[in-house]
């Protein structure tokens, strides 16, 4: 890299930071959640536990309890991405109290905050698509992601079976991965962490609550068969799975992101535009169901920020980058 793109480089990160702070002294405003953060909080809360009061509220023919079924999964993939995963950063409250109690929405339903917290902070968000390194990548060595990732056989076909597997992304971590986590420290991140015993006895118990609630009382209380409700479990967790999976993997792994081979290969700024995409980011559709996840860079780059503050400042990452010609 020549002198003068080292130096354009180094006054364009400058710029940026400076405008992205002054946002929010020139409003006034927190970097924390605002009105809008606490209307999707109340909103994704009365969706989960709406939902499921009214799937027990009535006795439903199958047909009804297997579309409510369905769309109290989704009220659950809409919690993980506007609740959990801006809980899990610490960015909806200032209080640390707030953001510890909401974080176990995902607990709630089955999935550990605990483990999802080493894994995303530590495992993604300081390696972003270095092999190895990065959680999001690895996918059980079924997919091959990275062109550092050694190739198999299989790997030939993954275009194929890409859906059917993304399909059980929930399921994996509901019944795979917190365990293998938990039981055999097979990760980098994890493997010199003694788990805390409250932890264990909280990931374990919220596996048995979430699928005594989900499988159990349905069973109970409606009078279904086990095989109907597991049926409307298993499906469920499919299409939650598909939408987690599609909202979450567009932003590493389009043909434009690269794959370094170390963390150390890029500064932090360089690596998550080398990384990192955004989409949809004018869609009001995009921003209020992906939970900031459509802007993806601002996310790395401000990832204690309440997403609903990511709109404005994704336009201020994209005017300043088009100034100093970054693309």
């Amino acid at each position: 890299m020549s002198t003068t793109a080292v130096d354009t480089n180094a006054a364009f990160k400058k710029v940026l930071f400076e405008r992205l702070n002054y946002f929010f002294e020139e409003n006034q405003l927190s970097k924390k959640g605002n009105w809008e953060m606490t209307l999707k909080v109340t909103f994704a809360l009365a969706w989960w536990i709406g939902s499921y009061v009214l799937l027990l509220a009535y006795n439903w023919n199958y047909t009804q309890f297997f579309l409510l079924y369905v769309l109290q999964g989704l009220g659950q993939i809409f919690m993980f991405l506007n609740i959990a995963h801006d809980a899990n950063h610490n960015s909806i409250s200032n209080k640390k109290i707030v953001n510890k109690v909401l974080s176990y929405v995902l607990d709630a339903c089955g999935i550990s905050s605990y483990m999802w917290r080493i894994m995303h902070n530590k495992g993604h968000h300081a390696v972003m698509n270095v092999y190895g390194d990065d959680e999001g990548i690895f996918a059980h060595g079924i997919f091959r992601f990275s062109p550092h990732a050694e190739w198999k056989w299989m790997h030939q076909f993954q275009h194929l079976y890409v859906f059917p597997v993304y399909g059980i992304t929930t399921l994996d971590f509901l019944f795979v991965k917190d365990f293998e986590y938990l039981f055999f420290n097979n990760n980098k991140h994890v493997e010199n962490v003694k788990h805390p015993l409250k932890e264990w006895i909280t990931i374990i118990g919220s596996k048995i609550l979430y699928l005594f609630y989900m499988i159990a009382i349905p069973v109970i209380v409606l009078h279904f068969s086990v095989w109907q409700v597991l049926i409307a479990f298993v499906v469920t967790h499919l299409i939650m799975g598909l939408v987690a999976a599609w909202i979450i993997q567009i932003a590493h792994l389009l043909d434009i992101n690269e794959f370094p081979q170390t963390r150390y290969d890029l500064d932090f700024v360089d690596h998550i535009f080398a990384t990192t995409t955004d989409y949809a980011t004018r869609s009001r559709i995009a921003n209020f169901i992906c939970g900031g996840l459509n802007h993806h860079v601002i996310h790395h780059i401000f990832p204690q920020v309440a997403h609903t503050h990511y709109p404005k400042l994704t336009k201020i990452v994209r005017e300043t980058a088009a100034e100093f010609g970054i693309d």
